[in-house]
């Protein structure tokens, strides 16, 4: 009897997560799908189990059909090619050249296994960060690839707008349906903003919903800066309105709600409210129709910003889910942020409250570059609050004192500025998207204010070489 262990792999229900395998294993997906492929492999067993059968599978099927028609072809092909290839090297072999002969079917098995591994490693660090980004859009032999969600009844549109994985909607007032490709029926409230993490995760900024999923989009998961709504085979609300409190709602099944290190199983009946994290409070049931009425957008967990810089006309602004890619980074210039390589900024940053700053903080009354700039922000609620710190500067005690290092840099692309008051004046191209230009590298710093009030930073800065303003960004918890 044979005692190797067999890679089990049950067939997934859903047609769109089938399908995405397909691409992935024919070389045919982009970087995005192969994201979305990765953290599906991460999130579910079961479609961990079905592609690593689908890709052993498609690997004996080559073995067995000498290389004529196999779906793993153009990578097992390549691999194979390349470990056959001898390496050429600039100096002469100390020791005597020796020969192993080997099998067509031991190098195509090889090939296999090293693509596995591949394969393997991209799921868990992110096959996209060296994928090129060149990649054409692929397309099935019936069309193109399923959007995550689709979403009807947009005023004005007559046809549902698709949106992929890592893509953000923002819909005004009103009510809206929205399908996934896992299956799921949701309903929604606006105003309304999320981001599609995948076609089972979801960030929810603000905004109401009502989701129905099936079994095969077991596990869809809704995010808020509390909690985590996790499906275990539903019908469930969650809601961000007004207070920024995270609303949970049973109507169907369980579900799963975490926050921080705790977590509570719900069911049919039960509703929670989490007003910060790892704290659960009782919350009146009511029916979907109620829970859906609309509401209002909450405030911003920035309240106020004070400085002890020079008045001048440029002032801060305190710009609502707006962190992201190319996003202003100053009032007074037109430099924009940027994550430092293709992959893009933080994920935990993207979406959050941001104060935009007046970089001629930096200056003195007499317009020299000062190092004494001491800036003071008011927080509505208990937060978290990131601080980008210019990697030019050096680290003052209170910065290491009060918050903790990221281990993150944010990139800045600088724009063109002319300024007849500090007499400062250059010419800079800029790029458009993540990695592609970056001028000036901030570090990201971390702190936890769990009353809220007030965070106060600085004495920083310097008088002999240019620097930014430090940027803050944010969010409840």
């Amino acid at each position: 009897m044979n005692s190797r262990r067999a890679v089990q792999g049950k067939l997934v229900a859903n047609a769109a997560v089938l399908d995405l395998i397909d691409l992935c294993l024919t070389d045919r997906a982009t970087p995005d799908q192969w994201k979305t492929l990765s953290q599906l492999i991460v999130d579910e067993p079961l479609v961990r189990d079905c592609f690593a059968a689908q890709a052993i599978a498609s690997s004996r099927l080559a073995m067995i059909a000498g290389f004529e028609v196999s779906p793993a072809e153009p990578v097992a092909t390549r691999l194979a090619a390349e470990l056959a290839t001898p390496v050429k090297r600039s100096w002469s072999p100390r020791l005597p050249k020796v020969q192993i002969p080997v099998s067509r079917a031991a190098l195509v098995t090889l090939a296999a296994g090293v693509m596995l591994v591949l394969v393997g490693y991209g799921a868990l660090v992110g096959y996209q960060s060296w994928v090129s980004s060149g990649v054409p859009t692929a397309n099935l032999a019936s069309g193109g690839v399923p959007a995550a969600v689709r979403i009807f009844n947009v005023a004005g549109e007559t046809e549902p707008r698709e949106f992929h994985g890592t893509e953000v909607f923002e819909l005004p007032s009103g009510s809206y349906q929205a399908e996934t490709s896992a299956g799921a029926r949701i309903q929604l409230t606006g105003p309304i903003r999320v981001r599609v993490e995948s076609p089972l995760a979801w960030r929810l900024f603000y905004g109401k919903m009502i989701a129905d999923v099936p079994p095969e989009g077991y596990g869809f998961t809704i995010q808020t800066n509390q909690a985590k709504v996790i499906d275990l085979g539903t019908k469930f609300g969650v809601a961000v309105d007004r207070d920024g409190d995270t609303k949970v709602v049973v109507y169907e099944g369980n579900v799963e709600l975490v926050s921080g290190r705790k977590k509570k199983s719900l069911t049919v009946g039960d509703a929670w409210t989490v007003p910060t994290t790892e704290q659960f409070e009782p919350l009146t049931f009511s029916d979907p129709v109620t829970f859906l009425e609309a509401g209002d957008i909450p405030p911003s967990v920035i309240g106020k910003v004070m400085h002890n810089g020079v008045d001048r006309r440029a002032t801060y602004q305190i710009v609502r889910a707006g962190f992201q890619e190319d996003a202003l980074a100053y009032t007074d210039r037109v430099h924009q942020w940027n994550g430092i390589l293709s992959s893009g900024l933080p994920p935990q940053l993207l979406g959050l409250d941001y104060v935009r700053m007046a970089n001629d903080w930096k200056f003195d009354a007499n317009d020299s570059l000062r190092d004494d700039l001491e800036i003071t922000y008011e927080f509505n609620r208990p937060a978290v609050a990131y601080l980008l710190v210019d990697e030019r500067l050096a680290k003052p005690p209170w910065l290491r004192q009060n918050f903790r290092d990221t281990g993150w840099v944010i990139g800045l692309d600088k724009g063109s500025h002319h300024d007849p008051e500090t007499r400062l004046s250059y010419e800079l191209d800029q790029a458009k998207g993540a990695g592609a230009s970056i001028d000036v590298l901030l570090r990201v710093w971390r702190v936890v204010l769990p009353e809220g009030g007030e965070l106060k930073i600085g004495p920083i800065g310097n008088q002999k070489d240019d620097w930014v303003v430090p940027c803050l960004v944010a969010r409840p918890i």
